[in-house]
């Protein structure tokens, strides 16, 4: 979508809210039985509305599509078309015959009207009456949003995702939520942007009555951005979740700080519920720090205020085995909380991710754990800052133990090279942690320590030394 078209969508919607030519589209000049939808509500064809009006107003797929604006008269004849349908929703009651279905109709021109729903937005204040704004509830509530999603039919698709959301596997459903695709349904997209424009608390009300995942991940599809805003008054974590899936597809831009902010409340919202949400949530999101701007500095922003239980369910969604690459962005996340002032604090995180690092202790409970060279790994800097708070005798001793266990190592029993090899890589990478707290201790300014360095020949032949650096 190029924003040239939203651009000028939203001029000739505003535009069209003063005086000024008032053409009714062709889609409404048919019999008023036809367009009213005589009969009930599933048998009305309130796509054809849409489609009619494109046929009419072909520039505006090319300008949706190229950027390329409409002539003077294109443009007159599509004002005039929106300042009608903005007038008869400003009009519209529900006492007439077959009222919704003719709501529905102008919804449905609304939308093919609009590139993007751009100008609705900007609108829909000045248009809705309270009449209009209830009867919209009902189009929501009554619209069955069908997705699509590979191959899977819709049903099976449905209980996939309900099985993911009850076993609060976020993970899947972060790598499904995306492929997750919802064909227009003008009337229902063009409904909630009116709804969420006039009444975001009714919207945040059905969504949770709804408490159902296609339904918010639908919700998020029409209002992209707009819908994270939104999941900070909505009591379901499943839309909460969602609309920030959604916000880190990119499909709009928004700044860094306005979604930070608004990350932030949602993440001190989740914390707030349970530990267990919280944990899922930690796992789905940062299982690679680096891959979001946003969501990094909004979980550096509240670190603060959150307790050791939330701190270590963040160090153990981090993959930590092969996991140099995230090193530097988890360590990113980590410095505002590090430059803080409350020592007390630091202390108690950096205990927190030396357990987990501890526990994990380079993949030793791993059926594979076979280690060719010392290794780098997420949590590097929090851990040398654990070793940093020893002081000066204890790190010593710290230092002296690890180099006496590798001198002597040789001096034990393996039953392979590789299991001998692996425990020395092992030691040498915990050595590797100790030397740079003593140097963090001392007062360096950098964060990590140097990548791994390779050994002398001997040792490299020795013991098979297989660089990871570059893997």
């Amino acid at each position: 979508m190029k924003q040239v078209a939203m651009d000028l969508a939203q001029e000739r919607f505003l535009a069209a809210l003063g005086s000024g030519a008032s053409v009714a589209p062709l889609a409404f000049s048919k019999p008023s039985a036809e367009i009213s939808g005589e009969g009930c509500w599933n048998d009305f064809d309130v796509e054809s509305v849409a489609d009619d009006i494109v046929k009419e107003f072909p520039f505006l797929n090319i300008m949706i599509g190229i950027g390329a604006p409409p002539d003077a008269e294109d443009s007159a004849a599509w004002e005039g078309a929106v300042r009608w349908v903005l007038n008869e929703l400003r009009s519209w009651n529900s006492g007439e015959a077959n009222s919704l279905n003719r709501l529905r109709a102008l919804l449905s021109a609304t939308m093919a009207l609009d590139a993007n729903l751009a100008g609705i937005s900007c609108v829909a204040p000045q248009v809705l009456n309270n009449e209009v704004i209830v009867c919209l509830e009902r189009v929501i509530e009554s619209t069955d949003v069908v997705p699509s999603c590979y191959d899977q039919k819709p049903l099976e698709l449905r209980e996939r995702l309900e099985s993911l959301v009850v076993s609060k596997r976020l993970d899947q459903l972060d790598n499904m939520a995306p492929h997750v695709n919802f064909y227009p349904v003008p009337d229902f997209w063009a409904a909630v942007v009116f709804f969420y424009s006039a009444a975001p608390s009714e919207l945040a009300k059905i969504i949770e009555s709804r408490n159902d995942v296609l339904f918010s991940l639908s919700i998020c599809a029409v209002l992209r951005t707009q819908a994270v805003a939104l999941a900070a008054n909505v009591n379901n974590l499943i839309f909460k979740f969602v609309s920030v899936v959604d916000l880190c597809k990119g499909h709009e831009q928004i700044s860094q700080q306005d979604s930070q902010g608004l990350l932030e409340t949602l993440f001190i919202q989740v914390a707030q519920a349970s530990s267990v949400d919280w944990a899922a949530w930690m796992k789905a999101l940062f299982r690679y720090p680096g891959r979001n701007a946003s969501l990094d500095s909004a979980l550096a922003a509240v670190l603060g205020q959150l307790s050791p239980d939330h701190w270590r369910s963040f160090f153990e969604a981090l993959p930590l085995d092969y996991s140099h690459r995230i090193a530097a962005p988890t360590t990113n996340i980590l410095v505002p909380f590090a430059n803080s002032g409350d020592e007390e604090a630091k202390a108690l995180m950096w205990s927190t991710a030396y357990q987990v690092w501890s526990d994990w202790d380079y993949g030793i409970h791993a059926d594979s754990n076979a280690m060719f060279a010392p290794a780098a790994c997420a949590l590097d800097f929090p851990v040398a800052l654990h070793y940093a708070t020893f002081g000066a005798d204890r790190l010593k001793e710290e230092r002296k133990r690890l180099e006496s266990a590798i001198e002597t190592l040789e001096q034990q029993w393996f039953n392979t090279l590789t299991e001998l090899v692996t425990e020395r890589n092992r030691l040498k990478s915990r050595l590797r942690l100790v030397l740079h707290g003593a140097k963090l201790a001392n007062g360096s300014d950098e964060a990590l320590p140097q990548p791994v360095q390779s050994p002398d020949l001997y040792s490299q032949a020795r013991y098979r030394y297989h660089d990871i650096n570059g893997v």
